[in-house]
């Protein structure tokens, strides 16, 4: 059985400031969860065998062929009560990722969905401290970022390092909805 994670991956150039900032905090802080993951936007994971992954591949690759590619924009940062720090979309950018990751969470009927968001976030660090929390918040400030979102994509969860790799991207295309059925 494989663990599997879809989401939305920022540009290259937001991916390397991302890992910049991921060093740079565990520089100064100590290792901590997610200061290897590449920078990505969660939508949700599942658990699933490779027999099966020509089926999630078709379902994954239509509906990312009916979302419009977009545009976020990233301007403050925050933190979660669970001790993740993390980059904030703009409200406009919440709103219009937010509603695409509904319409993926609805539209998604061949995994069993688990650790699903609608909470478009890039994280930093997760489970810091409150030491971390607090030296995260004195390094990063400001912030603001501009990138094209332009791939829905499946990472796979490799055991050797402990981290997800991008197994395959879909591209957005922006067709009209299929129509199920007939016209007559």
């Amino acid at each position: 059985m494989n663990k599997y994670s879809v989401v939305f991956m920022p540009d290259v150039q937001t991916i390397t400031l991302v890992k910049e900032m991921k060093l740079n905090l565990a520089a100064k802080t100590g290792s901590f969860k997610s200061k290897n993951a590449l920078a990505h936007f969660s939508i949700f994971e599942f658990f699933s065998e490779v027999s099966q992954e020509d089926r999630f591949f078709i379902q994954l690759e239509r509906i990312a062929s009916e979302i419009e590619p977009f545009e976020m924009h990233c301007n403050s940062f925050n933190q979660y009560n669970n001790g993740a720090f993390y980059i904030k979309p703009s409200e406009d950018s919440t709103d219009k990722m937010s509603s695409i990751m509904k319409q993926i969470l609805n539209e998604v009927t061949t995994m069993k969905k688990e650790h699903q968001t609608t909470t478009p976030h890039l994280t930093i660090g997760r489970q810091l401290s409150q030491k971390q929390l607090q030296i995260a918040q004195q390094m990063f400030q400001n912030i603001d970022i501009s990138f094209p979102v332009t791939h829905l994509s499946l990472r796979k969860f490799n055991l050797q390092i402990k981290q997800y790799e991008v197994y395959k991207e879909f591209p957005l295309l922006g067709k009209p909805k299929e129509i199920q059925g007939s016209l007559f």
